[in-house]
């Protein structure tokens, strides 16, 4: 196994990372830099993998937030990047500029989508955790994001390791639908066990391509919208 500094799509990500810290304010040259990786780390091997199977020309970022995997696959693919977030101080505006993102303040859950287009491929890493109603409409809506042939990466911490959060609902059914007029909150809202997750991507229509577990126990997964 080579050394991390020599798998090339750790080399890229770390350059990546280099050029992101120019513009990000403090927090992300700190823990978050360090630990982002940990979170997605099989999905950017297979962003790189996913170059030498199809032609990738629009890419989705979907809570962006610094805009690490953003940039990224605007420079490995040279595809037309679209990003959004809640918040609108994560993701720098002379970045983005400079590396030609396209970026919308826009709440997935509430807000009507922002552009009128499909995308070969959609990030929505460590975002699942964070949504504040029920997450089935949100993800077959982002299923109707995808182009015929899109794949969606998504990451989210696994429950049996770090634990259900009850603060908010004791159970994924106690959710409510979205719904304009509710309190917002930015935590982690509910964390998923492993086979609970599955049976919601299931009944949102999604296909499981590829599924790991990194060691720092979050689930990695692609997913097609093919049933």
């Amino acid at each position: 196994m080579p050394e991390d500094n020599k798998i090339p799509w750790i080399e890229a990500i770390h350059e990546v990372q280099e050029e992101v810290s120019k513009f990000a304010n403090p927090y992300y040259g700190g823990p978050y830099r360090r630990e982002e990786i940990n979170y997605w780390e099989c999905i950017l091997e297979w962003l790189y993998q996913d170059r030498e199977e199809r032609k990738i020309g629009s890419c989705l970022d979907i809570g962006c937030a610094y805009g690490t995997l953003a940039v990224f696959c605007r420079e490995f693919y040279q595809c037309d990047v679209y990003c959004t977030d809640f918040m609108s101080h994560l993701l720098s505006a002379p970045l983005a500029d400079k590396h030609g993102l396209k970026f919308r303040v826009n709440n997935i859950e509430l807000d009507p989508f922002p552009w009128d287009q499909k995308f070969d491929t959609i990030i929505f890493t460590e975002i699942l955790e964070h949504l504040n109603f029920h997450p089935l409409p949100t993800l077959r809506k982002i299923k109707g994001l995808l182009g015929a042939k899109g794949r969606l990466y998504l990451s989210t911490p696994d429950a049996k390791y770090y634990g259900k959060v009850t603060k908010y609902y004791q159970r994924l059914a106690d959710m409510p639908q979205p719904q304009k007029g509710l309190p917002i909150v930015d935590a982690h809202v509910y964390v998923y066990p492993e086979n609970e997750l599955l049976d919601l991507l299931g009944e949102a229509g999604f296909t499981v391509e590829k599924f790991q577990y990194t060691p720092a126990h979050h689930f990695n997964l692609m997913l097609s919208g093919r049933e």
